[in-house]
């Protein structure tokens, strides 16, 4: 789920802000779920690609390579056009973001 290793190093070089950095993390990725599902209606691929393309960065930047393979997965399916795929994968997609989620939010509280 976690490169914890990485993390560690992660926070270690950013001492202070590292925190800051998970926290905006979280309430992005929050925010791009809903945006998704917009997307989805209007049956905007690209949006939805768009979306995942930026949730697919942040994640890796946090730690979370297999939710950004996930993520990788799901924005080729945009970019194939695979409109009547994209909910379901948004689904799952989402499942792995809330249990990386719960981890990165234990990880910085149990500092």
């Amino acid at each position: 789920m976690l490169d914890i290793d990485a993390l560690a190093t992660l926070r270690e070089i950013m001492e202070d802000e590292f925190s800051p950095l998970i926290e905006l993390y979280i309430r992005d990725s929050d925010q791009r779920f809903p945006a998704m599902r917009e997307a989805l209606r209007e049956n905007d691929a690209e949006g939805v690609r768009l979306l995942v393309h930026s949730l697919k960065g942040a994640s890796s930047n946090v730690c979370a390579a297999d939710l950004a393979e996930h993520a990788h997965c799901v924005e080729q399916m945009a970019i194939d056009g695979k409109v009547d795929q994209l909910a379901t994968a948004v689904d799952a997609l989402e499942s792995d973001y809330l249990q990386v989620r719960q981890s990165l939010h234990s990880y910085i509280t149990s500092a």
